[in-house]
């Protein structure tokens, strides 16, 4: 359940997340109503037969989207069998049951048990089926699924269920075999992992020391126990359960009150984070250092109560003061220069009796700069939250400088890759993954940022309203220029980055895009997608997905055509792609770069597309004889395309 919680939390919006939460919540509860239920606790027996029939159904839907969204059709029936199996048992045991022992024992239980022996049986062998038509990549995961599937539910199921449920008599206790589920959660979390759907590494990294310590903790409380007392087990069980509890809630109550003691440096943090933004956008207007470094000096002023500030910058390895401040007007240059050290860690300083510390710019294994502070005007030593803040404000200047001498590198580079005519092709594919990472990195700024900020104006607006604080007709005039600024914002978010290429593959992306054309430009479009359960790496998607959308629209608006039909389809490691209409049509001249002349960049762009690809594209088109766009892509055999 927590894992599933986590999750969620991390990437709410992904659809393989939301069916993997509700798959790992219902589980868990499932066997968490085991105990309860079996010493006949009523609404534990019952919640535990809803969660139990539905399990299996729950199971096979998180399938449906993981690893591909594409499915056979026999996988959809079974889904649907086993989604009436549980309304069918469910009912029963409410209706009749509940009352009825037997009925338990001879109907409901069996129904259930078959359920999921169903529901594994069909995931086993839809894996078997991705084995067939997916790369190395692919396979490997496939087999680490159906290990973790069968090592989980095998001992269950065989052991327990089916003995109980089918021969009337007691197999293995149930609660002896459900540690061995724990594999199916952990399976896959890691390949969840892998696919770079949640990234699970960093709330091991977070808790691994806290676990080790509590781990420890134990280990030297029960070497205590049986060195001076002579407990029985079930005592020794109940304080190792009281003592680990403890731990969890010690921690829970310490990480609910750190956000009230935190609250005024997080407003302060936060000042930092939006003065950090205006001077790298300082730095990419081309302001110089000195500038942006007298930013830095103001904001450290801003944030804590210092004498001086005075940063030091390494330009070509040679130490130049960027801008002082306070008391560091008092010294020259050669003075400030000369008394810094090389050493990677703060330091403490003294200049004519006058105390600052000294606190280096690190980059990896190299020393940039160095961040000079003076003493508090007050006199009085640094709170542990204050220098918290310096070392914020420190590396965020590092990072920031660091920024700058990337960006001048990247020029500098650029006027080199210019003069020296750098090959075509590999100027090219640089270009183009260049721009997909742009396109993310502002989608993702526009939606986080941008887009969160007018919807929070919008309902602190809807609250001044509601408590009679805004005239009506302004409100309403607000309102709606910021229902279109929403609007209009995540529109485009959608055109520069399709996120939802990432969240739910290519083939429900076209049938998004086919809905929108439909909607809005009123044109019919058919789509024949069939790759054979073949997993289509996630950056082919989006290569394929743009292209598709790019042709779409040039159907749409240069053919006059009411239909335009899309076909992706796999065969013999290849990738086929056409988008054809029944239009006006055009003449095909003996080279695509004839088509700027008339600033018809498009194929141009789709031309570049294939060709880093290592693909082929061909354009059959006629005047009054409609137009068909022909892609064919190479498919990764061994993976490392996907990696």
């Amino acid at each position: 359940m927590f894992i599933g919680i986590y999750s969620y939390v991390q990437k709410p919006n992904s659809v393989v997340v939301q069916h993997f939460f509700t798959l790992m919540f219902i589980s868990g509860l499932a066997i968490a109503l085991s105990a309860p239920s079996s010493w006949n606790i009523k609404t534990a027996k019952e919640l535990e037969v809803i969660t139990a029939s539905f399990a299996p159904y729950v199971l096979m839907n998180f399938f449906e989207h993981f690893p591909s969204s594409t499915k056979p059709t026999f996988f959809r029936r079974v889904r649907m069998i086993t989604l009436l199996i549980a309304i069918f048992a469910t009912l029963i045991y409410f209706s009749i049951g509940i009352h009825h022992h037997v009925i338990v024992n001879t109907i409901v239980r069996p129904c259930i048990v078959a359920n999921m022996v169903l529901s594994l049986l069909s995931c086993i062998v839809l894996f078997f089926l991705h084995l067939q038509s997916n790369s190395d990549k692919i396979k490997n995961q496939m087999y680490l699924l159906i290990a973790g599937l069968i090592l989980s539910f095998a001992p269950v199921v065989i052991l327990s269920l089916i003995r109980d449920a089918f021969f009337s008599f007691s197999g293995i206790p149930f609660h002896y075999t459900l540690s061995s589920i724990i594999v199916f959660p952990m399976t896959l979390s890691y390949l969840l992992t892998k696919q770079e759907v949640v990234d699970f590494r960093e709330i091991f990294r977070k808790i691994s020391f806290q676990l080790l310590v509590m781990i420890l903790a134990l280990v030297v409380f029960n070497l205590f126990l049986f060195m001076f007392y002579n407990f029985d087990l079930k005592t020794v069980i109940f304080m190792n359960s009281l003592l680990a509890f403890t731990f969890v809630v010690y921690d829970l109550i310490h990480k609910g009150l750190e956000p009230l003691k935190m609250k005024k440096w997080h407003l302060i943090k936060q000042e930092i984070q939006k003065e950090k933004l205006l001077i790298f956008q300082q730095l990419l207007n081309g302001k110089h250092l000195e500038y942006c470094a007298k930013l830095i000096a103001d904001l450290m002023h801003k944030t804590i109560d210092v004498s001086g500030v005075c940063l030091i910058w390494k330009n070509d390895n040679i130490p130049t003061i960027l801008h002082k401040t306070g008391a560091f007007l008092h010294f020259n240059d050669t003075e400030l220069l000369t008394c810094v050290h090389h050493g990677r860690h703060p330091e403490k300083m003294n200049i004519h009796g006058k105390k600052f510390f000294s606190y280096p710019m690190n980059l990896e294994d190299a020393t940039i700069g160095w961040f000079l502070i003076g003493e508090k005007t007050n006199a009085t030593v640094f709170e542990k939250e204050e220098i918290k803040l310096i070392e914020k404000i420190r590396t965020d200047a590092t990072e920031l400088f660091a920024s700058s001498k990337s960006l001048l590198q990247i020029k500098k580079q650029l006027k080199e890759t210019v003069e020296e005519s750098l090959p075509s092709e590999q100027f090219d594919l640089l270009l183009l993954n260049e721009q997909e990472k742009e396109k993310k990195k502002l989608s993702v700024f526009l939606h986080d940022e941008v887009l969160q900020n007018l919807i929070l104006l919008f309902n602190k607006l809807e609250f001044l309203s509601k408590y009679k604080k805004m005239d009506n007709s302004v409100f309403e005039d607000i309102k709606e220029s910021l229902r279109s600024s929403i609007f209009e914002i995540r529109e485009m978010c959608h055109e520069l980055y399709p996120v939802i290429v990432e969240d739910l593959g290519l083939e429900k992306s076209l049938h998004s895009l086919k809905r929108k054309c439909q909607t809005n430009l009123n044109v019919t479009i058919e789509i024949d997608y069939n790759t054979n359960l073949r997993v289509i790496p996630a950056s082919l998607s989006l290569q394929v997905f743009q292209m598709i959308k790019e042709l779409v629209y040039n159907a749409i608006k240069h053919s006059s055509s009411k239909k335009v039909f899309v076909s992706v389809l796999e065969t013999n490691n290849l990738l086929n792609i056409k988008v054809k209409d029944h239009g006006i049509g055009f003449k095909v001249p003996n080279r695509l770069s004839e088509l700027s002349q008339d600033n018809h960049l498009g194929l141009i762009a789709i031309q570049k597309r294939v060709n880093q690809l290592k693909g082929t594209l061909d354009i059959q088109s006629e005047p009054g004889a409609g137009t068909c766009v022909s892609i064919t892509l190479p498919m990764s055999e061994d993976g490392k395309d996907e990696n």
